[in-house]
């Protein structure tokens, strides 16, 4: 995996996690994490793993 901005990836968490965030900052804060190249790429390995896991039963 490639480096990503922890610090933004922490706030980013923690506003999601926040129950007093507005819905339009919930809404934009999961469109970017959605659009980050560690989510792309951690989500294809994901999946990859799970057709390797199907393919073996």
């Amino acid at each position: 995996m490639t480096y990503y901005d922890r610090r933004n990836e922490a706030r980013r968490i923690s506003i999601l996690a926040s129950r007093n965030a507005p819905k339009e900052i919930r809404m934009k804060e999961l469109e970017k994490a959605s659009e980050s190249q560690f989510n792309r790429e951690f989500q294809a390995d994901f999946h990859k793993r799970i057709a390797e896991l199907g393919v073996n039963k």
